[in-house]
């Protein structure tokens, strides 16, 4: 997917992955603030999940709740585009990403590392139906050539300063980047991101460590770590339709 796939001018859908406390958590919170003109929190469709709700989440709102078998299904249809996230389900509904963009000319969502090459091939299917453009964002916490037993001690640092997971969760995720990783040629921009979630001097109130929000409050692009500076200003950019399809690095 690294030439992009153009269709059509009204608008654009943009999706953001990579491993567990790569840095998408900061990023999105530090442009919604930051970059209120792109209505980004008023950009995000509604995922479909086959898992249950968590405390809190509501059904319509924070996803549609629905039965693993009915979302496997939804993969003959030209209007999902579905993928699996580990042992669960998701689906993102392609009528849902053009009414927003009716409304607001961009769509947002953060997804699972699997729902690059779907993306591509749904959307290459709908370009003759006037459609949108696609663009696909995958963060890289390391270099692609990085030795996996490497990645992962990085990861394991992070998750473990990020204090949100431990003990069997916090390996899982660690050791599930560099797979998550390999999927990185299927997207269309690859940021390698310094700041990660456990970097709370890049991301002041964006960033926890050990479990608490960092202190310092975040007005502007000054007050933010050279790092997620740039990530920032790089991943506005792509939602702009101004940074064409490539590998970034700061």
């Amino acid at each position: 997917m690294k030439n992009g796939r153009r269709l059509g001018n009204s608008g654009r859908l943009v999706i953001l992955s990579g491993p567990s406390c790569v840095g998408k958590g900061p990023l999105v919170k530090a442009v919604t603030k930051l970059y209120p003109g792109l209505k980004l929190d008023q950009a995000r469709p509604i995922l479909c999940h086959s898992r249950r709700p968590r405390g809190g989440e509501v059904h319509g709102k924070d996803y549609y709740f629905l039965p693993p078998a009915l979302i496997k299904s939804l993969r003959s249809s030209n209007d999902f585009v579905v993928a699996p996230v580990r042992s669960d389900w998701q689906a993102i509904d392609l009528l849902q990403v053009e009414d927003i963009l009716r409304d607001n000319g961009l769509v947002f969502a953060e997804v699972f590392h699997t729902f690059g090459q779907p993306l591509g091939e749904r959307a290459a299917a709908r370009s003759g139906e006037g459609g949108f453009e696609a663009y696909s964002v995958f963060l890289l916490p390391e270099e692609p050539c990085t030795p996996d037993d490497d990645i992962v001690q990085t990861m394991q640092v992070k998750l473990a300063g990020r204090g949100t997971d431990e003990g069997a969760k916090l390996e899982e995720r660690a050791r599930s980047a560099p797979v998550e990783m390999r999927s990185a040629g299927d997207y269309t921009h690859c940021l390698l991101n310094h700041a990660g979630e456990d970097d709370v001097a890049e991301w002041g109130e964006f960033d926890k460590a050990g479990g608490r929000p960092g202190s310092r409050a975040i007005n502007g692009l000054g007050d933010l770590g050279q790092n997620a500076r740039w990530l920032v200003e790089t991943f506005v950019q792509i939602l702009q339709g101004a940074l064409g399809p490539g590998d970034y690095h700061p």
